[in-house]
């Protein structure tokens, strides 16, 4: 799947090596997608088509058009090309299959359910797509994060704006000079020629609660590790593993568990410098949860637990005080756990804007940052049909650090930064 720049040319390239398999490959069976049909015929009868008809004979290896419509064009060895939208076309068996535009179609998982099954048999699938930022957690952008982190069975390809030979920095700067000039931001320039992968995957700047450079000078990525004696729980990520004297903190954001609610989240923090060593994230109950949160944080050095004291928290809170030695944190009003009312979730959401703009925590999962760049500035939220239970867990163990900080005093701010010792990480 690639991820990219726009007007690069990838998707003639793709085009390109459908026609050579059609050739090459008797009875090869092409399917391409886009958002509506019209576009989806100009893949096929315009580029693709056209490419054909402009090889030399010697490169048509002698084949000859027996089929050409808006839809369909076959050749004499029996190889087909198919155009559809991406509503269509889960009655046909490919040996590949084009989805162009990907993050623009609206239901990605529904043309996935209906198409991949068709590939599974030993065809191949290309998903290519520049980024659509409304939907910064879309079913395209969680596939590419998947695969680059080599969680599915995806390769990832990231092609930026100097892919293109003929573009340079002066051509750049005009694009930026523009668009800022138009909007007031650069989410568009990262939209439409990002430079990095992470400029396309990021949402929208534009009224969010975090601006996205506090974020970016807080986030090293890194893909976890194996650590010795780590809890045994499926999902748990974790970035480095207790070490001795330090201090801890738990951020619990819980949910009901159910296959339609909410995800449960959990962000451990290192207390002194603020830096997530680990996350854990799922359709979690609220005693699992809980039970998670006592396993992990005993691990952690007993570590403190914030939990968010609305709905399901109670019962998480409930579960500890019977269950559980760990320490139970006091939020704004005193009680242990964090009351989200209109004002706690103003406090929470400042107690975590005054820890990235002033550099005092180290996030390295790439979904929490998504989320936590996601908040709205108006709701406290994240948008319409996005998620933001990891950007609550984290914000949760910031304020659970910020409790904490009465039992010992922070360290000097030069000896603030990312430890990763031997973790695999990627910096932007």
């Amino acid at each position: 799947m690639a991820l990219k720049a726009r007007q690069i040319g990838f998707t003639w390239l793709a085009l390109g090596f459908a026609l050579h398999e059609m050739i090459f490959r008797p009875a090869a069976t092409v399917l391409l997608f886009s958002r509506r049909d019209e576009e989806a015929i100009h893949l096929l009868d315009d580029r693709l088509k056209g490419m054909f008809e402009h090889l030399p004979e010697w490169l048509r290896n002698g084949m000859a058009v027996v089929e050409s419509n808006a839809h369909e064009f076959q050749l004499s060895n029996g190889s087909v090309a198919r155009a559809f939208p991406t509503t269509a076309g889960d009655s046909y068996t490919a040996s590949l299959a084009i989805v162009d535009e990907a993050d623009l179609v609206p239901n990605l998982n529904s043309l996935m359910r209906a198409v991949k099954p068709t590939i599974d048999a030993g065809g191949r699938m290309i998903l290519l797509s520049r980024a659509d930022k409304s939907r910064p957690q879309s079913e395209f952008k969680a596939i590419y994060r998947a695969a680059r982190e080599g969680r599915n069975g995806w390769a990832a390809l990231f092609l930026p704006w100097m892919a293109r030979p003929d573009r340079d920095e002066a051509w750049y700067e005009q694009q930026r000079r523009d668009v800022v000039a138009r909007t007031g931001s650069e989410d568009d320039l990262h939209e439409q020629y990002p430079a990095t992968d992470t400029e396309a995957l990021a949402p929208r700047s534009l009224d969010k609660r975090l601006a996205p450079v506090w974020l970016e000078q807080c986030y090293v990525e890194a893909l976890g590790a194996d650590v010795q004696d780590s809890p045994a729980i499926p999902g748990l990520r974790v970035y480095e593993g207790p070490r001795l004297g330090k201090r801890y903190v738990i951020g619990v954001d819980p949910a009901e568990g159910n296959p339609t609610s909410d995800d449960s989240a959990l962000t451990v923090l290192e207390a002194d410098l603020g830096e997530e060593v680990a996350m854990l994230s799922g359709k979690l109950q609220p005693a699992t949860i809980a039970a998670h949160a006592d396993a992990i944080g005993t691990w952690y050095n007993r570590a403190g637990v914030m939990v968010e004291r609305n709905n399901h928290g109670h019962a998480v809170l409930l579960w500890l005080r019977d269950n559980s030695r760990l320490v139970r944190l006091a939020g704004h009003d005193g009680n242990e756990g964090w009351h989200s009312t209109t004002k706690g979730k103003a406090l929470l959401y400042d107690t975590a804007a005054d820890a990235f703009r002033e550099g005092e925590t180290f996030l390295h999962s790439f979904e929490t940052f998504v989320q936590l760049a996601s908040i709205e500035g108006s709701t406290l939220r994240a948008p319409e049909g996005e998620m933001d239970d990891r950007a609550d867990s984290y914000a949760l163990a910031l304020a659970g650090v910020k409790a904490a900080a009465g039992y010992r005093g922070k360290l000097p701010a030069q000896t603030r930064r990312p430890v990763l010792a031997g973790l695999r990480t990627r910096a932007f």
